[in-house]
């Protein structure tokens, strides 16, 4: 049987920008290895209150993460909810940082990184929880890359995906394209640190920066379309952030609630300098 081609080299020369975009600074990148488990410590994955449910009341033992960068969720997942997290990511600069974060927790084999493209990545084994956060809108094609990663699911399992919105994203970047046509990138940076105040990291806040305003590589979707890929998956949905995780089965009244954030985003950004950058989530499970 011919080995599987785990190799980190993108299939496409998209990917391979993101790549290199990434080993120059990874996503969510503190200054030091201390900061960043101080970080996993805090558990990150309180901010999605259906995932920490999750993960507190289902049997969830086996967890797949796609695109991991410097392991905050990997590492994570493994300290607050005891479950052993296969993680991949093409980035060797953030799987480094990710793997000395798990060591400094004393997390052992709990954690397992994988350095390797998304879509060359393969396994026989199917998991109880797939997630990936902020990740599949940076590839070439998202609904491929969603399809993989949702191969990877058992039946009755569980996929817990996060992108850019389509409808909450467009004010963010308008208002933050027009600052670098006009003033340039240190002006765009100064207005994005005031309006995110999520460190005094000068690292941090520009890792964020970088990913949220200058990445080479980024779509953007609606809810109304990840439904249709989730049906075409074989996944019902269970919650999202569009309506705060209230019943999803209204599907009108989500696809009404997502194209009023638009507005919101608009008034928050420019009006409010309140940070909303644009970016939802969904929670699903496999049918059996």
């Amino acid at each position: 049987m011919k080995a599987p081609d785990t190799s980190p080299t993108p299939t496409d020369t998209r990917d391979a920008g993101v790549r290199a975009f990434y080993n120059d600074l990874p996503f969510n990148y503190w200054s030091d290895t201390e900061q960043a488990a101080g970080t996993v410590r805090s558990n990150p994955l309180l901010a999605y209150p259906d995932l920490d449910d999750l993960l507190e009341h289902d049997p969830i033992r086996e967890v797949l993460e796609i695109g991991c960068g410097a392991g905050w969720a990997t590492n994570a997942l493994a300290l607050h909810y005891s479950v052993n997290v296969t993680a991949v990511d093409f980035t060797a600069a953030a799987l480094a940082r990710a793997r000395d974060v798990a060591q400094a927790l004393d997390l052992g084999d709990a954690v397992s990184f994988t350095e390797c493209d998304l879509f060359r990545f393969s396994t026989d084994k199917r998991f109880d929880l797939v997630q990936s956060i902020g990740v599949l809108h940076h590839t070439h094609d998202c609904r491929a890359a969603f399809a993989h990663a949702a191969s990877f699911v058992r039946p009755g399992g569980y996929l817990f995906v996060g992108l850019y919105h389509l409808y909450g994203r467009r004010p963010f970047l308008r208002l933050f394209h027009d600052i670098l046509r006009t003033e340039g990138e240190q002006a765009a940076f100064d207005r994005y640190a005031a309006m995110h105040h999520q460190s005094s990291d000068t690292t941090h806040v520009r890792s964020w920066f970088r990913d949220q305003v200058l990445h080479p590589q980024e779509t953007q979707h609606s809810l109304e379309e990840v439904m249709g890929w989730l049906d075409a998956e074989g996944f019902t949905l269970l919650s999202t952030s569009i309506n705060r995780y209230d019943d999803p089965t209204d599907r009108a009244a989500l696809i009404a609630a997502e194209q009023a954030l638009e507005a919101v985003s608009e008034r928050r950004n420019r009006i409010e300098n309140d940070y909303f950058p644009g970016f939802f989530t969904v929670l699903a499970q496999r049918d059996d």
